[in-house]
């Protein structure tokens, strides 16, 4: 079983109601409760934590020059694929996406087939191959999403040389390990264009972009896939 962590701010919002206030005038006053977001946010079973950025990734490896290429992976079934992140967290920077700074965050794997899909964008608001992964930390625990999620995604603008790009989706579902732990994202704005995810020193299966450690990856600011 997968532990749930309180925040701090929901530990202090408890403490603070089950505080008695006296009044001496007349009390006309509405109870304030904390403030649920509508647009980027990251929530487990209710409790929330704001999306500070939005990246997105290519999985590469060190070329035999020496630059970064993009990764291929060899499914079961023979397919060769590439894979790419959305990611949306709320560490201090965009690139900040390592156990020090880092303790919420989702990410949504997109799988897509080789070799066109290696130089162009593989994913659209009209659709694309999806194979991946869906996961969500909360509090420094992890929760994978079950069969039967939904992923909404309305805008997708990538990013140009003059503008950046912007991205509108939610994704809501359950968890995996626990049915009864609702898990649910919202994305509504930019996204820090296309990066390397360095994927060298990760242990990975043939079908294993699913359990990717987004915690363990370099990122570098990448221009274009070619």
């Amino acid at each position: 079983m997968k532990k749930v962590f309180l925040s701090l701010a929901t530990i202090a919002f408890v403490a603070a109601g089950s505080l008695t206030v006296t009044s001496c005038g007349s009390d006309d006053s509405t109870p304030v409760g904390p403030i649920k977001l509508t647009e980027n946010f990251i929530e487990v079973n209710g409790e929330q934590s704001e999306i500070s950025y939005s990246l997105y990734a290519v999985h590469t490896t060190k070329g035999t020059d020496g630059k970064e290429a993009i990764k291929e992976y060899t499914l079961q079934d023979g397919r060769k694929v590439i894979a790419f992140e959305f990611i949306s967290h709320n560490g201090a920077s965009v690139t900040s996406l390592s156990d020090a700074d880092l303790t919420d965050l989702t990410w949504y794997t997109l799988v897509d087939e080789t070799a066109e899909a290696k130089y162009s964008y593989p994913f659209t608001k009209e659709g694309a191959t999806l194979n991946g992964g869906m996961v969500t930390v909360m509090n420094d625990t992890e929760y994978s999403y079950a069969t039967g999620y939904e992923f909404d995604l309305t805008d997708l603008v990538y990013e140009t040389e003059s503008a950046p790009g912007n991205m509108v989706y939610t994704l809501t579902g359950n968890d995996a390990d626990d049915s009864s732990v609702a898990l649910g994202t919202n994305v509504n704005g930019v996204f820090e264009g296309l990066f390397n995810m360095n994927t060298d020193s990760a242990a990975k299966g043939a079908n294993g972009i699913a359990k990717f450690n987004i915690k363990s990856s370099k990122l570098e600011v990448r221009n274009s896939l070619n």
